[in-house]
This record gives structure tokens, sequence and C-alpha cells, in this order.
């Protein structure tokens, strides 16, 4: 008899349970949302979209958000439409009871500014994903100038954009070098040249080839030499030899 009224007890509280949460349910069906939020996770170190242009995305894909029931606005749909914006890496839409949407951003950081003597310059994210220039906002980064290559139709870098990228995404990693070289030039032999921050001398570094061997033999060039015989001593830096350094005096 105890057991029958055990399970009798135990049958009462599953019913109420699932009445309650019927209401629940029901009562969040109703819930409306009352408010956007968008938070922009990297805004303070890139500035390529606002919180407006979020909201702007966010309507144009659908236009029935705020005031409108929150179980109904699809959030997947939204993360899809908003990565398809070069400038975002990633979108994360939530929604809880209170009615509120939440829209988290990542931008895609820029490594290098692509400025070719022939065209539109673009930008090259640590990745090589191709970024369109902004209007309004410009990052102070490393630029690669001179006669270089577009992207390919598929909008993927080709062989020499790819030098590029792996280049830059050295610099960027190297304590001494991220701070010290500000641009790369391809001359017209395809050949490639360093502008550094500090000292009125250019850097000829020639091919891609052993380029980290270069970089080694110019760095105790700075460390040892330079302080030495001064930083504006040499109008240029032969690197295209990888076992010597030349230096040609003004």
């Amino acid at each position: 008899m105890k057991k029958v009224v055990n399970i009798l007890i135990w049958i009462g509280i599953s019913a109420w349970f699932l009445v309650i949460l019927g209401f629940v349910s029901g009562a969040a069906d109703q819930v409306l949302c009352n408010r956007i939020e968008v938070i922009l996770s990297d805004s303070i170190q890139y500035k390529f979209v606002t919180r407006s242009d979020i909201r702007s995305m966010l309507e144009v894909t659908d236009g029935k958000l705020q005031g409108y029931p929150i179980a109904e606005i699809n959030t997947g749909k939204l993360e899809k439409a908003l990565e398809q914006s070069a400038y975002i890496s990633n979108a994360e839409v939530s929604k809880d009871i209170s009615g509120r949407l939440e829209v988290r951003i990542e931008q895609r950081a820029p490594l290098v500014r692509i400025m070719p003597d022939d065209g539109e310059g673009f930008y090259l994210d640590a990745e090589g994903v191709v970024l369109p220039l902004s209007v309004h906002y410009t990052p102070l980064i490393l630029i690669a100038s001179g006669h270089i290559e577009h992207p390919g139709k598929s909008g993927k870098p080709g062989k020499q954009l790819q030098e590029i990228l792996r280049f830059s995404n050295y610099l960027s990693d190297h304590p001494f070098w991220k701070d010290q070289i500000v641009q790369i030039y391809v001359n017209n032999l395809g050949e490639y040249e360093l502008i550094p921050r500090v000292g009125a001398h250019q850097i000829l570094l020639g091919s891609m080839e052993k380029w980290e061997k270069k970089l080694r033999n110019l760095e105790l060039l700075y460390t040892q030499g330079l302080p030495i015989y001064g930083w504006n001593s040499y109008r240029t830096i032969n690197l295209k030899y990888t076992n010597q350094v030349i230096c040609t005096k003004r």
C-alpha cells in the first residue's frame, strides 16, 4: 500500500511540473523583444563596424525584432547574416525570457595593408582573409606597397600575397621587428625592400628565400654595428646575399 501511495505522489508531482512548464512555455511565447544589446568585444582596438552598423544589419535581415515575440526570432539566421560581413569573424546571438536580444561581435584583425600600384588597396588578416578598405577607419598597421598582385576571383591570396602574409605574420610576432619594420615595398623585379621606423636607410631584402637568416644578420648589425657607426650613416643595407650584409654609406 505504501508503495502505491509513493507512486501516486510522484505521478502527482510530475503532472504538476508539466502544468507549470506549460504555463511558463506559454508565457515565454508572449514575451516581446524589448531591447537589443550589441557587444563589440574588441571595439577599443578595431573600429570597422559600430553598434549602429550591427543594428542596421539586423533590421535588413529581419525587420521583426524589437517589439515582436522573442520566441519567434531566429538567432541562427541572424548570426549567419552578420558573419557575411568581411569585417566580422564571429557573431553570437542569444535571447532570454526577459525579452533581451544579445548580439556579441568579434571583428577581424587586419595584419597588413596592401597597396598595389595598379589598383585599389585591401587588408589581409593573419589567416589570409581579404578585407576591403574602410572609409570610416584606418588602422595603424604594417603596409605593403608596389608591384603586388591582386587576389584571384576566389578572393584567396596567390603565391606572392602568401609570401607577404607569412612574412607579415613573422614580423608581427617578433618582439623587435614588429615595431621597427613599418613598410614592405615590392619593386618591378619582384624583389622586396623594407622601410624601417628608426634610421634613414633602405633595406634590400631581395627574394623571400632564407629571409629569417637575413633578418638575423640585420639584427646583429642593428645591435652591434649601428650603435657605433650611427643609425643614419648608411643609405642602403643589402641583405640579398644570405651570408653577408653590404652597407652603402651616404
